[in-house]
């Protein structure tokens, strides 16, 4: 077990929109602190979330719920989640549980190589 660690970044342009990297391991130990990340910033009213998956070791199914939750939470307020710079590990589980095709997905989180 890699212990987690989320990092918050708001974007500079958009103030509704919001940059939330996780680094290590997305799993049943760690999925409270990505779930108390994304409450708040649905309780701030985020449009736009984009996910930094980049540094994610390990993925398992409660850290694929954790993502699907976020992504049901915020479009219930009419906002957004992009999965963006996915490492290998989560990329490939994405990939095999069709999430990837059900989730906005983006091959870099740097806003302008998004647009």
């Amino acid at each position: 077990m890699r212990p987690i660690r989320v990092d918050l970044k708001q974007d500079n342009v958009e103030p509704h929109a919001w940059q939330l990297t996780i680094t290590g391991d997305l799993d049943m130990t760690t999925i409270g602190a990505f779930d108390e990340a994304v409450d708040s910033l649905v309780a701030q009213g985020a449009r736009l979330v984009v996910l930094d998956l980049g540094s994610v070791a390990f993925l398992d199914s409660t850290g694929l719920r954790g993502i699907v939750r976020a992504s049901d939470a915020l479009a219930e307020k009419h906002g957004q989640l992009t999965v963006a710079g996915l490492s290998g590990a989560a990329e490939r589980v994405l990939e095999v549980t069709g999430l990837l095709e059900r989730l906005r997905h983006e091959p870099s989180t740097t806003p302008k190589d998004r647009a």
